[in-house]
């Protein structure tokens, strides 16, 4: 049986934040034992790169196609999305037009996935100062999937690490919802870190940026003193071999 290894991310035209996603393909490679072939879902981002450097990265349709003309029987395919939202959906619809693709899980699935993040985040930041709240911002979406920001939130708490808050950009509960909890719990210092696979545009922009919206912005505003840990997740070790494991569990 001639295999592929496929990793699908929605991509970043950030040069900095790609160091998250070749670190959870280079770890994938090391753990499964061959290479992995990269595909975009973003349009728009693949025709930044294209036009901009000229780096021609396959929408996960077209690289399937292509693996399967070259005589692969079996593609296994990672995708780096988060939750199981409707990216994830959209991509395992499409994978489902192929008999030789088979999708492994997103980054939280199971409680051991929760787990492994919640001590994974901890463990690759900078030490907490007294009195000092972990905010982290996830994506969010309008799928019901977002209540895993929710449960991610209380496996925090459940784990032993107090103030930490999960709100989101795009879901429930974003900014406005977490501000009053930071307050009744006289919350002075907050570490800002993006909940997200890459520290592209959002986590520099909507969540450390120096617009008045950004979230930086916003608590500074009212009073509170911030840092920002501007890592992605697929540049943390232990979210990597995550990743990966779900890889290996196909095989």
């Amino acid at each position: 049986m001639k295999q592929a290894m496929v990793v699908v991310s929605f991509g970043t035209s950030v040069p900095e934040a790609m160091k998250a996603i070749e670190n959870i393909e280079r770890t994938a490679e090391q753990v499964c034992g061959q290479p992995v072939y990269r595909a975009f879902t973003s349009r728009i981002i693949r025709k930044k790169l294209r036009e901009r450097d000229g780096i021609d990265i396959p929408d996960p349709h077209t690289l399937f196609e292509h693996l399967i003309a070259q005589g692969y029987d079996s593609i296994h395919c990672l995708t780096t999305h988060v939750i199981a939202g409707i990216e994830y959906e959209q991509l395992c619809a499409d994978a489902a037009q192929f008999p030789q693709v088979h999708m492994a899980r997103p980054l939280l699935w199971s409680e051991s996935d929760y787990d492994a993040c919640v001590h994974a985040v901890m463990h690759n930041i900078p030490a907490r100062r007294e009195n000092e709240a972990l905010l982290l911002m996830g994506h969010g979406t309008e799928h019901f999937a977002n209540a895993a920001y929710c449960e991610l939130e209380h496996k925090f708490r459940t784990e032993g690490y107090a103030n930490v808050y999960v709100g989101t950009v795009e879901g429930y509960p974003q900014l406005d919802s977490i501000i009053p909890q930071l307050q009744a719990a006289k919350i002075k210092r907050i570490v800002l870190m993006p909940f997200l696979i890459v520290a592209g545009d959002h986590a520099r922009n909507d969540l450390s940026g120096d617009a008045p919206d950004s979230w930086k912005s916003q608590l500074e505003a009212l009073g509170f003193e911030t840092r920002t840990v501007l890592m992605g997740l697929g540049e943390i070790p232990e979210i990597a071999q995550k990743f990966a494991g779900h890889l290996k569990e196909m095989e």
